[in-house]
């Protein structure tokens, strides 16, 4: 019985016709059962969010979906061929009837030779027996362990490798550049070429990634009264943490990926604020805690790819 042909679409839970917005919402579904905030020191969940992550990126993207649609295809000519017929058996010969003759005459010379054979074939037993003996054992020994590799018909030579959605438990979605083709700074710190916005302020953020073994891509976003917008947007290697400076007072939240298996999530809402006293201007100083571990400070959410 040959194994059922697993896809991209198996992972992701819909039927290969799927239309964009019902891939999107089994994404969604799935990210929020096997989401690492809801389920804490579990492996089989973070490799099952992997794996819905590599699929989803796979399927939203239309050249990558039609690429993995032809390899489908490929595959399932693969599997629909009937396979060869097993080889013809010779069919067992009729045994011919068998008559007795009679015993051949033996001269007197026919029979000094057979005894002087079998003297000869005695010396040589004795002399060799042991070294037979041992060699028999060898060869008995060898055959019993050892079994004779099947044999295979040569099957059909595929040129693009097919996809392994549940092969390696530590699927990483780590590139050495991050989306605008800049570099990944060495330490924490703002990404080249995104523009630093909202700088006027006196409130600070400490974003604390050392509860985390991954890197993390982190934007600060302004929550405006008309639109939401990234005002600075920055890396944190794993266990390391990273402080924004000069934030001006407003609604904020924390969105970022983690770039070791790209899951995405978001903080809850926040406010900073500022402030005129007689000691002079108070201001907003936050430190928040990436992922829910014991003591932690920020609840976090699912996010999409749109939303990031």
């Amino acid at each position: 019985m040959r194994k059922k042909l697993h896809t991209h679409y198996d992972n992701l839970k819909v039927a290969r016709n799927a239309p964009p917005e019902v891939i999107r919402a089994a994404y969604k579904t799935l990210s929020q059962k096997y989401h690492p905030d809801r389920n804490p020191d579990n492996a089989e969940a973070s490799r099952i969010m992997a794996l819905i992550n590599t699929s989803y990126e796979v399927l939203s993207d239309q050249e990558k979906r039609k690429s993995h649609d032809l390899w489908i295809a490929e595959q399932e000519v693969v599997v629909r061929r009937p396979p060869p017929p097993p080889p013809e058996q010779p069919r067992a010969s009729r045994a011919e009837p068998r008559t007795e003759s009679a015993a051949p005459k033996t001269s007197a010379s026919a029979v000094f030779g057979s005894r002087l054979r079998q003297h000869w074939a005695t010396r040589h037993l004795l002399r060799y027996g042991l070294l037979y003996i041992s060699s028999a054992v060898f060869i008995w020994t060898f055959s019993s362990d050892k079994q004779a590799p099947a044999v295979t018909m040569p099957k059909q030579y595929v040129a693009t490798p097919p996809m392994e959605p549940e092969a390696s438990l530590t699927t990483s979605k780590r590139t050495p550049f991050a989306p605008n083709g800049a570099p990944w700074p060495h330490n924490a710190g703002y990404v080249d070429g995104y523009p630093k916005l909202r700088m006027q302020g006196l409130s600070t953020v400490t974003v604390d990634n050392r509860q985390n073994d991954g890197d993390v891509f982190v934007k600060l976003v302004y929550l405006g009264d008309d639109q939401a917008f990234p005002v600075r947007q920055f890396f944190i290697p794993a266990r390391g943490k990273f402080t924004l400076t000069k934030v001006n007072p407003g609604d904020y939240d924390i969105r970022y990926r983690n770039l070791q298996n790209g899951a995405l999530a978001r903080s809850e809402a926040f406010k900073l604020e500022e402030s005129s006293t007689t000691e002079g201007i108070q201001f907003s100083k936050i430190t928040m805690t990436l992922y829910k571990v014991e003591n932690g400070n920020m609840q976090t959410y699912n996010l999409t790819d749109e939303e990031f």
